[in-house]
């Protein structure tokens, strides 16, 4: 549907009052603001123009506030305000999510007219030529028709009021921003096992933490790379240049937050964004999918078994590359996730398994995170790896995992083939960090042995079996120790080794 319809639309439905055009004389509002007293008498005051409206029940619904933006403007700033209702909290109360679109529109796809957004996360934002708020691009204010995009959740069975400011700042055009994106190579150690956390967050959307921040936590932690991942905005990929050295590779990506689902966008360049405004049913999810990977990166559905609004995955598996099956703390989410997923492995599916952080807070960094077997520390060679499968997954940087099967002189690793035949299979597992654990082998048939891991925390465990009905092998390490919703918390889990005749 074009933009003009679906603004006529919800116009209709909720009966939005522009209170004055954008430069009536009813609609300024007087602020003397440093920026206006320092342009000196002549200058022409700010101008705010309020918009009111009601938005119905539902999650799903997007809504689109345009205004004009004249000649001369060199700041926009809005604010917006809403009607609170928390029936559970956390999970049912009234959102009102914001962003921005420039003239270039906003309709689906609309990277070109894509300026910023926070979601539920920021009560007001601004931007301008030099500088914008976390989570929102710096750039040329042009003139013409812009909008204020509003996802509203709307828990209360009576719907929602809210209220949009829009204050536009007149003066010459502010310096241009330098984007200053991360290089895409670091020094790395050649060939080797790297430590990454894939899923995180900062100021540039509902984390806590700033990129400096967040970069001195992976460093702490003995990661080697991480990927950016803020909902639905591209805004930190633009600076993460400031925080990158040799030692750590920071690769651009987002977590593209539809109200079906998530999925991290992994490995996208500083200048590419992914819209999330569609459902299953739109029949979007495939193109979006198919740009990332034009563009070398991955397609990774997020938490995709968390029970909260929005999070479940819908979109089904066809178009991804993997699957996120351990986010943040084990919970029973990763359990069933982990089901999903092996599952998939059984049904023919070589999908590679991803565990994350999904920090919104520093101290959250690394914990789990994902350790990968690339030729060189660099996003080509880290998301290619990623994409095979070579790598498993870690509760914590201590924990290591060497998982290899053997057929006569043949031997793999995770993420690799190995031929059989009918031959027997001899796997070993080499663990250490792990004290007072249990391991597992799982083949295609379910799991098929386990061994002890002793206080020390390390131990290597050697079993055989048949490659011609195993089809692949893979391992997983869990203490008996429960947490609130699971009776064992996961510590190690390996991604396959391809077994075929």
């Amino acid at each position: 549907m074009a933009p003009e319809r679906q603004v006529r639309r919800a116009a209709a439905r909720r009966e939005v009052l522009r209170l004055g055009g954008a430069l009536a004389a009813g609609g300024l509002l007087a602020m003397a603001t440093a920026r206006s007293a320092a342009a000196g008498p002549a200058a022409t005051p700010p101008v705010t123009t309020t918009f009111t409206g009601h938005s119905p029940p539902g999650f799903d619904q997007w809504e689109y506030v345009p205004f004009e933006v004249p000649a001369g403007v060199n700041r926009i700033s809005v604010r917006r305000s809403y009607e609170p209702y928390v029936l559970v909290p956390g999970l049912l109360q009234n959102v009102l999510d914001i962003g921005i679109f420039g003239p270039a529109g906003w309709g689906p796809g609309a990277e070109d007219g894509f300026r910023g957004w926070s979601g539920g996360a920021r009560d007001s934002f601004t931007l301008s030529a030099s500088d914008a708020t976390p989570g929102y691009l710096p750039g040329r204010i042009d003139p013409g028709r812009w909008a204020v995009a509003l996802g509203p959740i709307v828990a209360n069975p009576r719907g929602m009021d809210w209220q949009v400011d829009v204050t536009l700042e007149f003066g010459p055009e502010e310096p241009a921003f330098v984007p200053a994106p991360a290089p895409t190579r670091a020094a790395g150690r050649g060939a080797a096992w790297y430590r990454g956390d894939m899923h995180l967050h900062t100021v540039h959307s509902d984390g806590s933490g700033t990129q400096e921040q967040t970069a001195a936590d992976a460093r702490a932690r003995g990661l080697d790379f991480f990927v950016s991942t803020e909902h639905n905005t591209r805004s930190a990929n633009l600076t993460w240049g400031r925080y990158a050295r040799d030692d750590l590779l920071i690769i651009g990506g987002e977590e593209v937050t539809t109200r079906h689902g998530h999925w991290l966008a992994l490995g996208l360049p500083a200048d590419r964004w992914v819209d999330w405004r569609y459902a299953p049913g739109d029949g979007l999810f495939a193109g979006y999918a198919a740009s990332v990977r034009a563009d070398g990166g991955l397609v990774v559905p997020a938490h995709p078994s968390s029970p909260g609004p929005g999070s479940t995955w819908e979109f089904g598996h066809e178009h991804v590359d993997g699957l996120e099956v351990w986010n943040g703390p084990w919970t029973i989410d990763d359990v069933n996730s982990v089901r999903i997923w092996d599952k998939l492995l059984r049904d023919g599916r070589r999908l590679a398994a991803f565990g994350n952080s999904d920090a919104h807070s520093p101290a959250a960094v690394a914990h789990p995170q994902t350790v990968v077997y690339a030729p060189e520390l660099s996003r080509s060679a880290i998301l290619a790896a990623l994409r095979a499968g070579r790598s498993y997954l870690a509760g914590a940087s201590a924990a290591t995992l060497d998982l290899t099967a053997a057929a006569g002189e043949r031997v793999a690793g995770p993420g690799q083939s190995l031929e059989v035949g009918d031959d027997t299979v001899e796997v070993t597992a080499r663990v250490g960090g792990v004290p007072s654990s249990v391991v597992s082998l799982h083949t295609a048939t379910g799991q098929v042995a386990t061994g002890f891991v002793p206080a020390s925390g390390a131990a290597t465990l050697t079993w055989r079996t048949r490659g011609s009905s195993a089809r692949y092998i893979r391992v997983e390490v869990q203490r008996p120790r429960p947490t609130p919703t699971t009776l064992t918390t996961m510590l190690l889990l390996s991604n396959p080794v391809w077994l075929h005749r």
